[in-house]
């Protein structure tokens, strides 16, 4: 099986590398631009990954050509920001085929995007739209070739579309991560894993609820360790509970984030995120440095944040909590977050009704 990684980010290179010591044929793309990371690279056709996974291998190529990357790829996974979907995809979209396996890590409503892209552009490819709730491990590049893993993830959803497809798609998945991360599907498809996003919890609110100490310690705040406190962890968990009862609503099990948590990183008997971070299993301790223009905010609101808030109030929920969260980050960015992130009119998604939604989500239209 010839495998495509999109990306060549924290989470690009570490899948190249998981890609690779299973032997694998793995291309790397590099999206943005010929870096000395990139020549040296192509020079020495190898990656990998060190700390929790120790494992890596040669790689087939890395290159910036889209074509020679995916257009002969049986399996294809996009590993970068939510910000990046949309300029990959319009190169991808002309070089897909029938057949092949696009995974976005994470999706945060990829396939949705990609669906609309795919039917403005008239391509009528036959592929397999997958999505995970996040990456499936908490990584840094350590050197060119060499990804320093933190901490996997022990068990993670996979969502595709059609939903028929999953066993075809958790297999391939299976067979790249076997003997590392278990990966079990998700019923409700994509939009179970995009609800189940847990960035949308962990990520905005501490930021916002300590601008000031990031701003005046960038280079040693500890995003887990110093911004959620008991108080900050109650109000996260507050909107955590907005979250699952706009699942609820569209007919979707999703898990709490302390429970997706215990599932990814270990059990233990913590109540609260702020128990859990500051416990042993948690993979946080070593996270310092942060900025308050962060991908925590700049990513997660609009592009996971916004459209859970629009779903939630489609369905007939306020969302009052996650609407404070988006809004105080669009005053303090100068920016507005709901206009630039994923509003259902950039999903395709504004005619339907939540129902429609949830089934289109898992079925061919």
């Amino acid at each position: 099986m010839r495998l495509a990684v999109l990306g060549s980010g924290n989470g690009g290179r570490a899948f190249t590398a998981q890609c690779a010591a299973k032997g694998f044929a793995v291309t790397m793309y590099e999206p943005l631009e010929e870096t000395e990371d990139y020549r040296r690279l192509r020079e020495a056709g190898e990656m990998f990954m060190q700390g929790d996974i120790e494992c890596g291998g040669k790689i087939a190529g890395v290159t910036m050509d889209m074509g020679e990357a995916a257009g002969n790829a049986d399996a294809i996974f996009v590993v970068v920001p939510s910000f990046a979907h949309e300029p990959i995809f319009s190169k991808l979209i002309p070089h897909l085929r029938d057949g092949q396996h696009v995974f976005v890590v994470p999706g945060n409503y990829a396939s949705f995007l990609l669906r609309k892209m795919m039917r403005e552009a008239g391509c009528k490819a036959k592929i397999t739209i997958s999505e995970t709730a996040s990456l499936p491990y908490a990584c840094r590049i350590a050197r060119f070739d060499t990804v320093r893993i933190h901490k996997k993830k022990f068990r993670m959803k996979l969502g595709t579309w059609p939903l028929e497809n999953n066993s075809e798609a958790l297999e391939i998945i299976s067979n790249v991560f076997s003997g590392y991360v278990e990966f079990f599907p998700a019923a409700g498809g994509v939009l179970e894993t995009d609800l189940d996003n847990i960035n949308y919890t962990l990520h905005p609110m501490p930021i916002l609820l300590n601008f000031g100490d990031i701003e005046k310690n960038p280079t040693t705040f500890r995003h887990y360790m110093d911004g959620i406190t008991p108080l900050v962890s109650e109000k996260m968990m507050q909107m955590d509970e907005e979250r699952l009862a706009a699942g609820n609503k569209l007919g979707l099990d999703l898990m709490s984030t302390m429970d997706q948590l215990k599932m990814y990183y270990g059990h233990n008997e913590t109540k609260t995120i702020y128990e859990y971070v500051n416990s042993p299993e948690s993979p946080y301790t070593d996270f310092v440095g942060h900025s308050v223009k962060s991908r925590y905010l700049t990513e997660d609101v609009p592009f996971c944040m916004v459209p859970g808030m629009l779903m939630g109030r489609m369905a007939g929920l306020p969302m009052p909590v996650v609407d404070l969260v988006v809004r105080t980050a669009s005053f303090l960015h100068d920016t507005d977050y709901v206009a630039r992130g994923h509003t259902m009119e950039h999903l395709g998604l504004q005619d339907m009704t939540p129902e429609q939604i949830s089934e289109y989500a898992k079925s061919i239209p």
